[in-house]
């Protein structure tokens, strides 16, 4: 039996065996959120080779005595399964189960065919031209409705659980080869479910840069805190913007936005931050989180439709109260400004996607994409600024008609990697 710790693994190499299913070696992801190492594999049967799972797996530790982080890691996946028994959704991925091995223990997930929206902006970007805004609404309805599935479930005395996923962000949003929308990840959620592993430090359990301003300053999270995180990623992924942009809102002066009292905060929660392995960037991103303003995200939109902005702008109230207060009601709209477009659908977006992947194809070199693809190998580029690429190449929300103008470039731009590469998502 190979032991998933130890590199390098070769393809095809058995990680271990449950009856007569044996579950053999693929692709090396890297390392999760709770210092797992996430591996694909295939599971073979007497059938022959089945479908690609993904594990989240963690060694034993060496000597007799198991290490408290090791414990810990331990609760926390052994968390996860459970609370997946709750989360039997069709827009969700399904976790299958935990494994004993001789040397550690695996979480078995099913593993999500498509790209992901963190792919899908960089093949926008590669070709010049963001999707249209009946993709965004058709995925930010999905997500919405996953979400509300998630943030409603009870226990089986009826007693909410409080799910809160933690970790929306573009790298854990799929589009599957058939348009379905899928959400790849519940690993760092919060919950109330009966013997769950306590938060050990107030700090933002997901990728940082799309975190809730309450969850980067450490207060308590809510249902809301995800409908935050979903407003970053659409407003990035229609426009290639984001409110967290160090080099823009810097150079308008943050400190000169930010009260005392503001000021306290960001310094207490950045001192908090430091050793919990967070980014080197996150003391910026925390600065931006309390002091970006309403005209910022107006601006971030700009190019949008009215409808869509109004929607981002109550999805990015830095006030928890202030935004929506559920994911139905968002999904409602969503929904609303679909139905007052042209007819859309996962099919329709399959096909804007093909189309985005062959225009984008004679500027794509054909490196590796980044971990959260799984075991999807596509291109890469050097990327343009945002803001040199049109937003909207089709329908708009406030008309019926194609929309054949598109805007110029902008003088300023809000996004966080302007010319540059984006950061990549961690593995699952």
């Amino acid at each position: 039996m190979a032991h998933p710790s130890d590199p390098p693994l070769s393809s095809g190499v058995v990680l271990f065996t449950q009856g007569d299913t044996s579950y053999e070696f693929f692709r090396d992801l890297g390392v999760g959120r709770l210092g797992e190492r996430v591996l694909l594999a295939f599971v073979r049967t007497p059938q022959g080779l089945g479908d690609c799972v993904v594990l989240k797996c963690i060694p034993l530790p060496q000597g007799e005595e198991l290490s408290e982080g090791f414990q810990h890691t331990r609760a926390r996946l052994e968390e996860e399964v459970r609370l997946a028994r709750y989360l039997q959704h069709p827009r969700i991925a399904r976790v299958h189960g935990l494994v004993e091995m001789t040397h550690g223990l695996c979480v078995v997930m099913e593993n999500l065919e498509g790209l992901s929206l963190n792919t899908l902006l960089s093949v926008a970007q590669a070709r010049g031209l963001y999707f249209s805004e009946s993709f965004v609404l058709y995925v930010g309805a999905e997500v919405a409705a996953a979400l509300d599935y998630a943030h409603t479930r009870t226990d089986e005395a009826g007693t909410p659980l409080g799910i809160v996923n933690r970790d929306v962000n573009p790298g854990r949003i799929r589009l599957g080869p058939r348009g379905e929308v899928r959400m790849t990840d519940f690993g760092v959620a919060l919950s109330r479910l009966t013997g769950r592993v306590a938060t050990s430090f107030p700090r933002p359990q997901g990728e940082v840069l799309y975190a809730a301003p309450e969850a980067l300053l450490g207060d308590a999270v809510d249902a809301r805190a995800d409908l935050f995180s979903l407003g970053l990623t659409l407003l990035e992924f229609a426009t290639g913007r984001h409110l967290y942009d160090p080099g823009h809102l810097l150079a308008d002066g943050v400190e000169a936005r930010l009260s005392r009292e503001e000021r306290e905060k960001v310094l207490a929660a950045s001192v908090a931050s430091l050793g919990l392995n967070l980014p080197p960037f996150a003391e910026d991103i925390i600065r931006c989180a309390m002091s970006y303003r309403s005209d910022d995200v107006e601006r971030a939109a700009e190019g949008l439709s009215v409808p869509l902005r109004d929607i981002l702008h109550t999805l990015l109230r830095p006030v928890p109260s202030e935004r929506f207060a559920t994911a139905s009601e968002l999904e409602g709209l969503f929904r609303a400004g679909l139905a007052r477009l042209p007819p859309y659908s996962g099919e329709a977006a399959v096909k804007e996607v093909q189309q985005a992947l062959a225009e984008a194809d004679h500027q794509l070199w054909h490196i590796e994409v980044p971990d959260d693809e799984g075991g999807v190998v596509m291109p890469m580029v050097a990327l343009t600024n945002p803001d040199e690429i049109p937003t909207n190449p089709s329908l708009r929300l406030d008309s019926r008609e194609p929309n054949t103008a598109i805007r110029s470039p902008d003088e300023v731009t809000t996004a966080p990697n302007s010319g540059k590469q984006r950061r990549s998502i961690s593995p699952a």
